[in-house]
């Protein structure tokens, strides 16, 4: 929620749009120092060659893999937070405010459900989906358990007639946050890998047990991905065998 006094409103929007600016800056040059091990990405060639709308699935702890590696190419983001007045006036929102200006500036096409109805988040999120827009999706979010696929990105990707893309990652060194996702951070000058999956198409049947079931391919998928993104990490650099659809 903007304050309500128009100069501390305008106040608000320049100091988190510098922020953000300088966020962007300094998130450009520690991402210059990453060396990048990219597998899979004739899966996404594919999917846009045939105008198919996709959904990008990767785990909450590697959201991170995904901004530093995907910016450039106008993915959707979903975002939203508690709607009470405490948070509003809070500086959580203050930062998210300035996160998701960062997000903008990197080349994000952030929806924002905060602004309106959750229910009417969600729909337009679809619809973003619907017209050609790809998205990011974290299947574990917003708050777990970690590393289990909940079944709102099947069916979503089935209301948007879309296929989900499953990513796993790895960071040769990182750091590690105490929140239930253990989300991470590549140290400067690690290595990043990331395994792009095969595509997941949802049900024609959107019964609970179906979803659920999908939601389980889904959690299993992202789990190899993620263990052969370690494979790539544990062997040097340009010694690992490349799999169906690497990239050299």
């Amino acid at each position: 929620m903007l304050p309500a006094n128009r100069v501390k409103r305008t106040f608000y929007r320049a100091i988190t749009s510098f922020f953000a600016a300088l966020s962007a800056v300094l998130i450009s040059i520690y991402e210059s120092t990453l060396r990048f091990e990219i597998e899979g990405e004739d899966h996404l060639r594919i999917l846009r060659a045939k105008d198919q709308n996709y959904i990008v699935a990767v785990w909450h702890t590697f959201v991170t893999a995904a901004v530093f590696t995907l910016h450039h190419r106008h993915f959707c983001i979903y975002s939203d937070h508690p709607r009470t007045e405490s948070y509003e006036k809070s500086w959580t929102h203050f930062f998210r405010e300035i996160g998701l200006k960062t997000l903008r500036a990197l080349g994000f096409d952030v929806l924002d459900a905060s602004l309106g109805k959750q229910s009417a988040g969600v729909l337009n999120f679809i619809k973003k989906i619907q017209s050609g827009t790809p998205a990011i999706v974290a299947p574990d979010g917003p708050h777990g358990p970690i590393y289990e696929a909940k079944p709102g990105v099947i069916y979503m990707a089935a209301k948007a007639s879309a296929v989900v893309i499953p990513i796993g990652a790895s960071f040769s060194r990182r750091v590690v946050g105490q929140n239930w996702d253990d989300f991470s951070l590549p140290l400067p000058f690690s290595r990043v890998a990331f395994v792009i999956g095969e595509p997941i198409y949802p049900p024609a049947d959107l019964s609970e047990a179906a979803l659920a079931a999908q939601s389980k391919k889904v959690e299993e998928v992202l789990d190899q991905l993620c263990f052969r993104a370690n494979e790539i990490l544990k062997a040097p650099p340009g010694d690992v065998k490349a799999q169906p659809g690497a990239v050299p």
